[in-house]
């Protein structure tokens, strides 16, 4: 709380000058004491303030970039997958999801660290959703029709699941917290979670005659709207304004808006070349194709007006409630089809691949924002986080030797001549900058067995930008099991291991490779290299020259009647282990005690089959238990702060490291109610008054000090 109104101070004093700096002070003081006499009302303000700014998607480098539209240009990016990925975000002021639908992996970042403190693995394709609702995070499986809640940090189940019985059409959550899902059958269910019986209550379950596997559903301040367009249905509920109503048939794929207003409800069939409005209590059809939009995309509501993306088309079109075009045509930019984001009372459009995109603001002007930066380092989620180290006491220096006080020792150290090199951490008051971009990046094929390829990467060392080098990470992607592949070494070459067994990528498949340098400043731009697989070599028999000589032949032996037998002992090659750096580990959720994770595993075909023995390791800890190779759930002990977890395989051949997984488990501050360990999700009203007080009246100290500086100043500028 402390912190939040310190900003609050910041932003207000920092703003103006000498004069207004005192006013404001001052202004901000009394606010902050009416605050504490009326109650936790300027509490709950400055726990809303947005932080302003939003996290785009750029799908081609499989980056998340965080965009500040006050200046236009991006600030973070943070590499979340490997490229070409298809990255959805679920956003809010304290959280960031990214699901690559490609992969199907779900990842929390922590905005405080910006480092994944979670992951989970969904199915890959559309049939995963994630939800933020209030302080709750939903994980959805439309195709195995069910809901999840999951802890927002490390993304383990929390309780028990919802299961519909049958596949889901869509699933969204409104402001009130209620989840609403439409299953294949046309039943409206509505949700609601339950921290006392940990699951999901069901409150209302209705059949809507016409909804099925097309149907989507729009959240609103309080309930939601269903668009059964495949049987020509709008059915809007539990909103205190509840609608019946028909309109004609659509087949094919329908692109609801992801929120509205009750009172205007848009969405796209682009087979039909048709937007529909649910304007009020009328239903409204709008053939795009007059406004040369022949495919439109998700639309959006913003300031009364829809906001459509044509797909295919570099444009998006303005919309009023009664469908007629309410503004010119927003240009994008960039080959791919734009996407609109909502956050912040501003609506950005986003074309990924492109290198900048399109803010419109709530007077409806629209400007440029920069997404693409390649001056601006590249952050790895998965990095390790530097430790906070203090600072060791200075040496306390003994006293000079005997002689002519030239010539001095510190006694017990041997003199040299060699230089010392030390290694300090710099300062925040020290400068530096993420390292450069590696040259000569080559790549070369060092074997191929049908099953994997092996290939060796070498690159020149990156200038380290004024801080040493940590180490680089090497990217190997293409259309392998998995489709991406990363290492991490400190020298400047490395070996990658890509899975291709039922592919047709160790034929003669595409690898594109790159290597980046990373400090404590960040990851630096990547170099990059490509190379095409040569295919297993065929083994050929060759047999020996035939030697011709003058040398008689010797007399053949005596006839016999059986040939000798020879016996031949072949011993067969070890098993081979299973790929290295797989993801095997689906989620660590939480034990029976604060310093225990429950671990499960689901473990890729090769690691699944694995013959010999298998382990979860925490390698912070150096501790280890035993898990059976085809997946199961143990429990491991984890310590505070961040923890390394990872599957261990056994075997004749050695022994393979599946890819880590973070595990983060933040410090106990105090002890609830029931003797259960806890973290305080706000600071309690007592202390809030207290520093709202406290706040206030320092502020007004503040603001008293200023206006005498400022008097002080102007007389000595008169004298």
């Amino acid at each position: 709380m402390g912190a939040k109104l310190g900003r609050i101070a910041r932003r207000v004093v920092g703003a103006g000058r000498r004069e207004s700096a005192s006013v404001s002070a001052a202004a901000l003081g009394l606010l902050l004491l009416a605050g504490a006499a009326l109650g936790d009302g300027i509490s709950r303000t400055a726990v809303e303030v947005s932080d302003g700014l939003t996290w785009l998607n750029d799908d081609q480098r499989g980056e998340v970039v965080q965009v500040n539209p006050s200046s236009g240009k991006p600030q973070t990016r943070l590499q979340v997958s490997g490229a070409d990925a298809r990255l959805e975000i679920a956003q809010s002021d304290d959280k960031l999801i990214v699901l690559d639908r490609r992969t199907g992996q779900i990842t929390v970042i922590d905005l405080a660290t910006l480092l994944s403190s979670g992951r989970r693995q969904a199915p890959a394709g559309p049939s995963a959703k994630v939800l933020i609702v209030l302080d709750r995070v939903f994980v959805v499986d439309r195709a195995a029709g069910s809901v999840h809640n999951a802890d927002p940090v490390t993304l383990a189940d929390i309780g028990s699941p919802w299961l519909a019985g049958q596949p889901l059409a869509d699933v969204v959550a409104d402001d009130g917290g209620v989840v609403w899902a439409v299953d294949h059958g046309g039943n409206l269910h509505s949700l609601e979670w339950s921290d006392e019986d940990l699951k999901f209550l069901e409150r209302t379950n209705k059949a809507v005659a016409g909804a099925g596997p097309r149907t989507a559903l729009v959240p609103h301040e309080r309930g939601v709207t269903l668009l059964g367009l495949e049987g020509g249905v709008v059915v809007r509920d539990g909103t205190g304004r509840d609608l019946t109503a028909s309109t004609a048939s659509f087949t094919g794929e329908v692109l609801a808006a992801q929120t509205s207003p009750t009172g205007l409800v848009p969405a796209s069939v682009p087979d039909a070349s048709v937007v529909v409005l649910v304007s009020g209590d009328e239903v409204v059809r709008v053939d795009m194709r007059q406004f040369d939009c022949p495919k439109p995309g998700r639309p959006a509501v913003f300031r009364d007006r829809v906001y459509v993306p044509c797909l295919g088309s570099g444009k998006v079109v303005v919309l009023d409630r009664a469908g007629r075009k309410a503004a010119d045509d927003v240009r994008t930019g960039g080959a791919g089809d734009p996407a609109l984001v909502f956050d912040d009372d501003k609506l950005f459009i986003n074309t990924p691949g492109a290198d900048s995109g399109v803010i419109v603001d709530s007077d409806g002007r629209t400007r440029d924002v920069v997404i693409r930066s390649p001056e601006l380092p590249v952050m790895d989620p998965e990095r390790t986080p530097i430790p906070s180290v203090p600072s060791p006491p200075p040496p306390r220096p003994d006293p000079p030797t005997r002689g002519d006080g030239q010539n001095t020792q510190v006694r017990g150290v041997e003199p040299t001549t060699a230089p010392v090199t030390v290694t300090t951490t710099p300062s925040a008051g020290v400068s530096g900058a993420a390292p450069g971009r590696p040259a000569g990046v080559t790549v070369s094929q060092r074997g191929n067995d049908g099953a994997s390829v092996v290939v060796a990467v070498s690159w020149s060392a990156a200038p380290d930008g004024g801080e040493p080098i940590s180490g680089y990470a090497v990217t190997g992607t293409g259309a392998f099991s998995g489709g991406s592949r990363e290492t991490r070494v400190a020298g400047t070459s490395a070996e990658l291991v890509l899975p291709c067994a039922g592919s047709t990528f160790c034929a003669s498949g595409k690898l594109d490779v790159s290597v980046a340098a990373y400090n404590r400043f960040g990851t630096g731009e990547a170099g990059t290299a490509s190379w095409t697989i040569r295919p297993a070599a065929v083994t050929t028999t060759t047999q020996p020259p035939v030697v011709t000589t003058t040398t008689a032949a010797p007399p053949p032996p005596p006839p016999t009647t059986e040939p000798p037998v020879v016996t031949t002992t072949t011993t067969p090659p070890p098993p081979p282990l299973p790929t290295p750096g797989a993801a095997v580990i689906s989620t660590a959720g939480a034990g029976s005690h604060l310093y225990e994770r429950r671990v499960t595993t689901a473990p890729p075909a090769d690691w699944a089959s694995h013959s010999g023995t298998c382990e979860v390791a925490n390698t912070t800890l150096s501790i280890s238990v035993p898990i059976a190779c085809a997946g199961g759930t143990v429990t491991i002990d984890v310590d505070t702060g961040f923890n390394s977890l990872l599957v261990r395989a056994y075997g004749p051949a050695g022994v393979a490291e599946s890819k880590v997984y973070p595990v983060r488990v933040r410090e106990p501050i105090e002890n609830c109610d029931g003797g259960r360990i806890c973290q305080p999700l706000s600071v309690p009203a007592s202390e809030e008054d207290n520093q709202l007080v406290g706040g206030g009246i320092g502020l007004l100290a503040t603001a008293w000090l200023l206006t005498l500086r400022n008097r002080r100043m102007r007389r000595g500028g008169s004298e």
